[in-house]
């Protein structure tokens, strides 16, 4: 929409607007002119909103608009009038009587109305939204949903609509000044009404009663497909592949001509891995595989292992010839083979009918193909008794006998029926009875394994070898003994088999019934009879009663060995039982579990015997023994495999650790037989059962360190996202908060409510473990799942005290573990609160940093007083010096911190400690030119005649300060309160200078900068004390000398006038004078003889400022 359209619009709406509020405004004159103006108001509000919200077509001349408002007029006129038309007479009736009857009679009037406008509200939210005729509208009404809630908020908008309208219509009901404010009430509720009703949304469309007709059961395939809704590109393969699987072949169509890529895989994530070619295949509509191979989807393009082809074979029980036709017909290979190696022949061998395989035969498919097996499409087809389509290949001459493979003769020995049609059927083609497989086995071992009787039959009478042996050394004899088949046996012993054999182990027939699934005494008893040794030993020294007695099979125990011991249970069974001669069968195991079970030991040892470790270890799960620590220490030291795996995939240690406190007895016992507890979440597991039940002891706590040192993990969380860290914080077990953050533990990790450890000790308020989490580097900045920061979470909680070691605004924590080197940097940045919290979180006062500067020396050089007077309230030592030797008195006095300096000297500072250089603080503050710290300093008895390496006194330090000094106030300050405490003017430091030498300069390079004014000031107060003039200094420079090397005419002045020699002559034999030549200083040489007329110093020409 254009600016100007929507413009003409909002003109359009405004006088549409302007027209309604006027007419409905023109209603409180009368109830006559009411019933007109407010009739005419609805139209004009309808119009005005549904221009103003663009849902209607703005009138391009004034006739449209003449157009738009007979349906309008029409609606509201009949709406008005059936209003007025239903409630006259209740209404009447109310006002002359004011009956029970007549509300009642009203109520049910306006009752009736609200429902016929429920019936049909979509009708007047159509009209006043889109406008159009009423009659298309109002037969389009049984198609629309009219049930709806919203239609009731539509229906009770209309109604009070047309209720207002009646009201102020109404002639005798209402007063002068009620009608106008009723009017100008209407003027201002009447255009809401009519926004909210045009606002509320259209019923959806249902499709029309249709008339009942008999029912036509092929309606649904001739009926025209559906339109396709709109679907969004991404979401058309998904679709299309939906619609494959559910048979929706319509719709499948309808997705490809609407853009589904035909080439298109199954996503890795799907269940159902089949492509869309193999998908089409397996439907009975064959159109959409054919519009597949029109689209030149390959038909050989393998998925998983699986060809469309190979899907249309195997997928049906019946076959699908026309599919198998299909893609036969447009190339599909029928020598392609699945990831079992079979190929689609392989699973048409499966079908009842032979058509399909008939086609692969003619589209060239190998007869005799092997599967990883290395079975045929043959051997397939007697493996499941499928005779008919056996019949079927060896008429087309497929070999009993494939290259590399297994003779299909076994394949119909050990089918699953007893069945010896299909060896017969074999046998007729020329099949070789005595054939071997890989293994040496023949059909007749595989019947005798199976059982089958008739095939065995079969088999003897066409010559089957009656002793042959396989490469474990087993004969049919031997194979029917192992899977205790009676009948076999009893067939095979009526054709003279060899009762005797022994398989390459040494076990005889007894030895391998008694190890048979199921197996009765008669069997054994009937072996016995035919003097089969019960005695003999296999290969590892077991007889056959002790594999029965492994077996639990006491009854074939009692008879193979009536002197062998039964275990107490079953002997206490049968003495029980009187009546009952043969004891029941019960594994070891069994008896085992009841006996430990019940604190019966007698005979248990035996019994483990029987069992081997993986079984025994299969008991530390049981319920009934996993608590009992006796029974767990017996199974451990009788071999119980401790590593076993219970059903939901855990080994006793965890199934254990995830029950808790109940469990900690069998744990310790498991821990000291050397069982380790190593492996992600074994400590969650205690601690999430711990917290479930709400045991928090202090054993506990010593049990759980003790599982983490043997081996346990500290770092993966619960099955439900719970960090040990955060447990331990819930159980308030500090030791074990303490080991798991020195191993180095997540502080920051979440718990499955979005909380770290230390939102939750500060929720639970464990201040104890807040402080423990702040040290180790915990971030009090961290945000919970809801935006809450531990600091929030202590004030939200009204813990002032828990938010005190969570506010760190000028010293942040620096998310890491605290180390004593934070002290002084906290020191440094003048936090007193941090330098409290750090010391009262256990880091010493005089920690140190990497230059090793204690706290007390950073915040002593930093000027923070209030850090200084904490540290050495808490019992800093401020006699502690640096790696430098700096100590924090003179670090104060270096930044010039009176107060700091007098708190330390208070505090019992050395005063005469000696810094690098044997320089005392006195004469550090007098070099500095700090007069006010030089009187305090002397005020506590600083020595003022000590002496440095270089023998320089502190007044010999203030004379240095002087020459460079430009405060004359602060330099003669200094000297005289050096002087007054005794100071010697007089003394020569090493190289033979006085401090009246030092004041001018001795020390200083050629051309240093200095004021005159302030050396000629404190020249004067030394001149005051009678200092000698005759010093002079290593190069024999004196007073003179040094005034006129720096250029100092006033100074040169004043010491010839206090009688300074003026021919001195310096180590090199040159005056003072012959100094200021060389410097260039004519003015300065001047001074010493009469001065030339037009000469000036160039020095000093060049030094002034103009």
């Amino acid at each position: 929409m254009t600016e100007a359209t929507r413009a003409a619009r909002l003109r359009a709406a405004a006088l549409a607007g302007v027209a309604g509020v006027a007419l409905a405004l023109l209603g409180g004159a009368s109830h006559s002119v009411a019933a007109l103006t407010l009739w005419l108001a609805q139209p004009a509000f309808a119009l005005a909103v549904s221009w103003a919200r663009g849902t209607r077509a703005l009138p391009a001349q004034p006739r449209a608009v003449a157009q738009a408002l007979p349906p309008l007029l029409a609606i509201w006129g009949v709406g008005l009038l059936a209003l007025a038309a239903l409630i006259s007479w209740p209404l009447t009736a109310l006002r002359d009587s004011g009956s029970l009857a007549a509300a009642l009679a009203l109520s049910v009037a306006v009752s009736a109305a609200l429902l016929g406008l429920w019936r049909t509200w979509p009708l007047w939210g159509e009209v006043e939204r889109d406008g159009g005729a009423l009659a298309p509208r109002w037969h389009a009404l049984a198609t629309q949903e009219l049930h709806a809630w919203r239609g009731l908020l539509a229906a009770a908008l209309v109604l009070a609509m047309c209720t207002l309208a009646v009201a102020l219509a109404w002639p005798g009901w209402l007063s002068s000044g009620l009608r106008w404010s009723l009017a100008i009430a209407a003027s201002v509720l009447l255009p809401a009404a009519h926004l909210l009703l045009q606002r509320t949304a259209a019923p959806t469309r249902s499709d029309a009663p249709a008339p009942l007709q008999a029912a036509d059961f092929f309606s649904e395939a001739a009926a025209e497909p559906r339109p396709l809704e709109p679907v969004a590109q991404h979401q058309l393969v998904p679709e299309l592949f939906e619609a494959a699987r559910s048979g929706r072949v319509d719709r499948a169509l309808q997705l490809l001509d609407a853009g589904a890529d035909p080439q298109a895989m199954p996503l890795p994530e799907w269940r159902d891995q089949r492509s869309l070619p193999a998908l089409a295949a397996v439907l009975p509509d064959l159109r959409l595989l054919r519009e597949l191979i029109v689209r030149r989807v390959d038909v050989n393009q393998p998925h998983r292992g699986m060809t469309p082809l190979l899907a249309a074979t195997r997928d049906s029980w019946h076959g699908r010839p026309d599919a198998v036709m299909t893609l036969l017909a447009n190339g599909a290979d029928p020598r392609a083979s699945d990831n079992d190696g079979n190929t689609p022949l392989h699973h048409a061998v499966r079908s009842s009918d032979p058509g399909v395989a008939a086609l692969l035969r003619d589209a060239a498919a190998e007869l005799d193909a092997l599967n990883n097996d290395g079975l045929s499409p043959l051997a397939m087809a007697c493996q499941v008794g499928n005779w008919r389509l056996a019949k079927f290949l060896l008429e087309r001459g497929a070999h009993s006998e494939p290259e590399g493979g297994a003779p299909v003769l076994l394949a119909a020995a050990g089918t699953e029926e007893d069945d010896p049609a299909g060896v017969q059927l074999l046998l007729k083609h020329k099949a070789r009875v005595d054939a071997r497989d890989r293994q040496r086995r023949s059909a007749l071992h595989e019947a005798a394994l199976a059982g089958h009787g008739d095939i065995v039959e079969a088999l003897l009478a066409a010559g089957a070898n009656l002793e042959a042996r396989d490469l474990l050394g087993r004969t049919p004899w031997l194979d029917a003994a192992r899977q205790a088949r009676s009948a076999v046996l009893e067939r095979l012993v009526a054709r003279k088999a060899d009762v005797l054999a022994v398989d390459g182990d040494g076990r005889n027939a007894v030895m391998l019934a008694c190890a048979a699934d199921r197996v009765s005494p008669a069997l054994i008893r009937r072996l016995l009879d035919l003097q089969v040794p019960a005695d003999s030993t296999d290969a590892q020294g077991r007889r056959a009663v002790d594999v029965a007695a492994e077996a639990g099979r006491w009854a074939i125990v009692q008879l193979l060995d009536p002197a062998y011991p039964l275990p107490s249970a079953v002997s206490d069974t049968q003495g029980d039982s009187p009546g009952v001669a043969v004891p029941p069968d019960r594994p070891p195991l069994v008896l085992l579990r009841e006996g430990l079970q019940f604190g019966q030991r007698d005979g248990l040892t035996a019994l483990a015997r029987l069992c081997g470790p993986e079984e025994l270890g299969g008991l530390l799960h049981d319920a009934h023994l996993a608590l009992n620590p006796e029974a767990v220490d017996w199974l451990l030291r009788h071999g119980a495999d401790a590593e076993v795996r219970d059903a939901c995939g855990d080994v006793p240690m965890f199934a254990l650790l995830s029950r808790g406190v109940e469990a900690v007895p069998a744990l310790q016992v498991l821990l000291r037989h050397g069982v380790s507890p190593a492996g992600a979440g074994g400590l969650t597991r205690l601690l999430s059962a711990c917290v479930q039940h709400d045991a928090a002891s202090r054993g506990l706590e010593q049990f759980a360190l003790e599982v983490l040192e043997r081996g346990a993990d500290p770092f993966a969380s619960s099955a439900v996202g719970d960090p040990p860290l955060s447990l331990a914080v819930r159980l308030g077990w500090l030791r074990l908060q303490h080991w798991l953050l020195e191993h180095g533990v997540d502080r920051e990790a979440r718990d499955s409510h979005g909380m770290t450890a230390l939102h939750l000790a500060t929720a639970l308020g464990r201040e104890a473990s807040l402080k423990l989490m702040v040290r180790h580097g915990a971030s009090p900045e961290a945000r919970a799942a809801d935006g809450q920061t531990p600091l929030g979470v202590a004030l939200s909680i009204g813990r002032r005290d828990l938010a005190d070691w969570l506010d760190w605004r000028i010293w942040p924590l620096p998310r890491r573990s605290l180390r004593e080197a934070d002290v002084p940097a906290a020191a440094m940045a003048g936090d007193t609160d941090a330098v409290r919290r750090l010391i009262d979180l256990g880091l010493p006062a005089d920690a140190t940093d990497a230059q090793g500067c204690t706290a007390l020396l950073r915040a002593a050089g930093g000027g923070h007083l209030g850090v200084v007077t904490h540290l050495l309230g808490r019992g800093a030592d401020p006699q502690r010096a640096s790696t430098s030797g700096a100590t924090p008195l003179s670090a104060a006095v270096s930044m010039r911190q009176t107060e700091i300096v007098a708190a330390l000297l208070q505090a019992g500072a050395q005063i005469e400690h000696r810094l690098p250089g044997g320089v005392t603080v006195l004469m550090l503050a007098c070099a500095l030119g700090l007069p006010d710290i030089v009187a305090r300093l002397l005020t506590a008895a600083a020595d003022v005649h000590a002496n440095d390496d270089q023998g320089l006194a502190p007044l010999h330090c203030a004379a240095l300060y002087g020459f460079t000094a430009r405060d004359k106030t602060r330099l003669l300050a200094l000297l005289d309160t050096l002087l007054l405490a005794g100071a010697d003017p007089q003394s020569l430091a090493g190289g033979r200078v006085s401090p009246l030498l030092l004041l001018l300069g001795a020390r200083a390079e050629p051309g240093t900068a200095c004021d005159e004014q302030v050396v000629l000031a404190g020249v004067e107060r030394l001149l005051d004390e009678d200092v000698a003039l005759e010093v002079a200094d290593q190069r024999g420079f004196g007073p003179l000398h040094l005034a006129a090397l720096h250029g100092l005419p006033l100074l040169v002045q004043r010491l010839l006038r206090a009688g300074a020699d003026a021919d001195h002559r310096d180590a090199l034999n040159r005056t003072p004078r012959e100094i200021a030549i060389m410097r260039g200083f004519i003015d300065v040489a001047g001074q010493f003889e009469p001065a030339l007329p037009g000469v000036s110093s160039m020095a000093r020409f060049l030094r002034e400022v103009r």
